[in-house]
């Protein structure tokens, strides 16, 4: 974060300030008059590409440049500059116009992922003219890395744990594709006892900053985070810049979902081992992921306006793919893919795959096993019982010349129409008279009003609320309510019957929406649990129970009455004492009609007011003024 970055500055005596939207009005004021002044006393000034996009900080930039107070431009995370960059952001590309207006100033371009492609393309953007190119190796040899194979793993979860577990306390990361996984997998790890908090831009700024203190002061072991992904946000760059500066002992990062590029992969596994200690790299590979990101990037690539680049996210994906399911040495690919040579000599066996080949071979088998068994393809191929051929001597995927009568209707089409043309050629006779053509065009038509009509079948299944689905969301409210009731020292509620009870809400209200609403509303209220008081739950499984019609279950638990011997010698039973609000959530709300009193007319009311006051006049007070009614 910047301002910890401005902090960090100052504590060594270097006069850094930054500018930013977040910032109070006077704050950016004040540096800017320090700007505006004859001596700045600002030596070092943070600043954003988008604010230098602006005309009006364009100017104060040339107005300091004319007095000779511009001695440098220095432009962090250069290759997000680049369009062939795994970062690029179109507001770092406007940065190309500095050179116009400020042609004498010194430009420094930084990075630490860029490809021989990417650094071209970021001088040529900067149009920097013969610039000195300081280059390092990309090579980390502290770092282990490693892929473990979810498809082949019971709980990954689990496994996740267990490994944390086995390294001791020690500082990780782990980096997550969706907030609803970073969230999940820092309740299942605190749950194990592993110290964690989750970290995304769900979270507001307060709690992203004391999330990101309590990990930096050690107060929490593992810091579970989102991943910026593509051109949509970098929330989490604050988290990422951070690091790069201040948190040098980290000593595993975990990918539990593919990264979309080798260039991500690299950047982000790069923050542990700053301190040049054993440190380890773990992602988590699985066939469900990769074709999640493979959908993200397709719909990524539609959205670009068409170019030679446009197929660019797909390929640089296809790196990392290669580099989970290839049983070669990691390091080797890693720096391959930045044009960088490497012996495999050189890695000596800081590397699974070379320090385990035979078990990364063997685990490589399994996973391409489990992944055709899993989603081989259900096509039925009908042929011919003779010689699979047809009359022409071609081969024929559709036609079973010689056995007309003995498919059903149900193999081809459910639909009237489909199943007319499939009995027609059925026929013996039919089947004679017609060619292979016309037969296939009568199966085609079959076949396009069978996809149709199940394309609508599928759609409503797809949007469908499952059983699954409703024992996870049940399962993921159990255990944030369990945490919230933990930190309030609740102990009055069942938490098991209270979750039901929260679902069940969900999907009275949203089961015929669909599952997109359904599911939103159960995100919407884990948040809200997280941010509950213990009056507002009660409120609300009040409310809840007094709706709904249960079997008697009670949302409460209350301490079994106790028999209680006294000093003569006998016995009373004490039964537990529960106040008035929550007496309403012991039990489910009676099925009695509830007697109210009658509701007098207004004439009736206004006599008795009368009669009221009568008698307060007749104690010795003044009655009160009493409207007449006409």
């Amino acid at each position: 974060m910047k301002e910890n970055q401005v902090m960090a500055l100052k504590e060594k005596g270097i006069a850094a300030e930054y500018l930013s939207s977040t910032q109070a009005t006077h704050v950016r004021n004040k540096i800017h008059e320090d700007l505006d002044s004859g001596k700045p006393s600002v030596r070092l000034l943070y600043v954003t590409p988008e604010l230098i996009a602006t005309k009006g900080f364009m100017l104060k930039l040339r107005k300091l440049h004319d007095r000779g107070l511009l001695n440098l431009i220095a432009i962090d995370e250069a290759h997000c500059i680049s369009s062939w960059g795994h970062d690029f952001r179109p507001s770092y590309r406007q940065l190309s116009t500095l050179r116009d207006s400020l042609t004498d100033v010194p430009v420094l371009a930084l990075t630490a992922t860029a490809a021989p492609k990417v650094q071209k393309d970021v001088i040529d953007s900067l149009s920097l003219r013969n610039p000195l190119v300081l280059k390092s190796s990309f090579n980390r040899p502290n770092i282990f890395y490693e892929v473990r194979y979810k498809d082949l793993i019971d709980n990954a979860y689990t496994d996740l744990c267990n490994m944390l577990k086995s390294c001791g306390k020690i500082c990780a990361i782990i980096y997550c594709l969706e907030r609803t996984t970073c969230d999940d997998l820092s309740l299942h790890l605190t749950s194990t006892g592993i110290s964690s908090a989750a970290y995304h831009a769900g979270l507001n700024s307060h709690l992203r900053s004391t999330v990101l203190d309590d990990w930096l002061s050690s107060k929490k072991q593992v810091i579970v985070a989102t991943v910026a992904f593509g051109s949509w946000g970098h929330v989490i760059n604050a988290l990422m810049v951070f690091l790069q500066n201040d948190k040098k002992d980290v000593r595993m990062v975990c990918h539990f979902n593919v990264p979309k590029s080798m260039e991500s992969f690299y950047q982000e596994s790069g923050r542990a081992g700053r301190d040049q200690l054993p440190s380890r790299s773990v992602l988590y590979y699985g066939v469900d992921d990769r074709k999640k990101m493979e959908f993200l990037l397709r719909n990524l690539e539609n959205k670009k306006s068409p170019s030679s680049s446009s197929k660019k996210p797909t390929s640089d994906f296809e790196q990392i793919v290669r580099y989970c399911e290839g049983s070669g040495c990691r390091r080797k690919k890693i720096l391959e893919s930045f044009g960088e040579e490497f012996p495999v000599q050189q890695c000596k066996k800081t590397c699974d795959a070379c320090k385990h080949p035979n078990q990364v071979a063997r685990s490589l088998e399994e996973l391409t096993t489990t992944a055709s068994r899993r989603h081989n393809s259900s096509r039925v191929f009908i042929t011919s019982s003779s010689d699979n051929k047809t009359n022409e001597g071609q081969y024929s995927e559709f036609w079973n010349r010689n056995e007309d009568g003995s498919n059903s209707d149900e193999e081809i089409s459910d639909s009237d129409d489909g199943a007319d043309v499939v009995k027609s050629l059925a026929g013996p006779k039919l089947s004679r008279k017609l060619g292979v053509d016309e037969k296939l065009v009568l199966l085609e038509r079959a076949e396009e009003k069978y996809n149709e009509s199940n394309k609508q079948v599928k759609k409503s299944e797809k949007n469908a609320i499952s059983e699954t689905l409703r024992e996870s969301s049940k399962q993921r409210l159990l255990n944030e309510l369990t945490k919230v009731l933990q930190l309030l020292g609740v102990k009055e509620i069942d938490s098991q019957n209270a979750s039901e009870f929260l679902e069940n809400e969900c999907y009275r209200k949203y089961s015929k929406a669909g599952k997109s609403f359904y599911y939103s509303q159960i995100a919407s209220t884990v948040r809200w649990l997280g941010t509950a008081s213990r009056d507002e739950l009660m409120t609300r499984l009040s409310s809840m129970a007094r709706e709904e019609e249960t079997s008697g279950e009670p949302i409460l638990v209350t301490e079994p009455s106790q028999n209680i011997e006294q000093e003569d010698g006998t016995t009373y039973t004490a039964e537990p004492q529960v106040d008035e609000p929550t007496q309403l959530l012991v039990t489910s709300p009676s099925r009695s009609p509830i007697s109210l009193p009658e509701i007098p007319s207004f004439s009736e009311f206004v006599n008795r007011r009368k009669m009221k006051h009568s008698t307060d006049g007749s104690d010795g007070k003044k009655p009160a003024k009493i409207m007449k009614l006409k």
